[in-house]
């Protein structure tokens, strides 16, 4: 075993980070943990984020240590224009839709809420919830930090986005 956080520069301990994140298998519950923490600390710095003055923001972006931690979760300076970010992202799904006939279409984006539109096979297909959580979801948590999640046209209420977690209680029998 290495040296502890604490011992390791901010460089080094980026570093480590990076390569124990390599070694992860795919199976490994650990990646799948790892994924939800992302979730929720992407949530949370987003919701400070918004919550603190800009001036703020912008001073807290001059320690090197916060400034890679808010580029990481919020981008730099959040420059990236949504709605480009969200079309790249939806071309790597699309040769997948299209070979099942289907195609879908941006109806909107707000407050990092994707609303689809679905047509052809899609519309009404009981996969395309497969394809919206495993392609979709996806790679927009991928490509786009302030991504909250995905609402599809003609739907009742928008999917919610991997940082809602459910509860999970047992039924007990007296």
């Amino acid at each position: 075993m290495g040296a502890s956080g604490e011992e390791l520069s901010w460089d080094e301990l980026i570093e480590r980070i990076a390569t124990l994140a390599d070694q992860l298998a795919e199976d490994d519950p650990a990646l799948e943990l790892l994924d939800y923490l992302e979730v929720w600390h992407r949530e949370g710095i987003l919701r400070l984020a918004t919550a603190i003055p800009p001036e703020a923001l912008a001073d807290a972006r001059t320690d090197p240590v916060v400034a890679h931690l808010l580029d990481a979760y919020l981008g730099e300076d959040d420059e990236d224009d949504p709605e480009a970010v969200v079309e790249e992202a939806l071309e790597e799904i699309r040769p997948y839709v299209h070979s099942h006939g289907g195609e879908m279409a941006v109806v909107g984006i707000s407050d990092g809420i994707v609303t689809l539109s679905l047509m052809g096979s899609c519309d009404g297909c009981p996969a395309s919830s497969l394809t919206l959580t495993q392609g979709v979801e996806q790679v927009l948590r991928q490509r786009w930090p302030g991504f909250r999640g995905l609402r599809v046209e003609g739907r009742d209420r928008p999917r919610p986005g991997p940082q809602q977690l459910l509860q999970i209680q047992s039924l007990r029998r007296g």
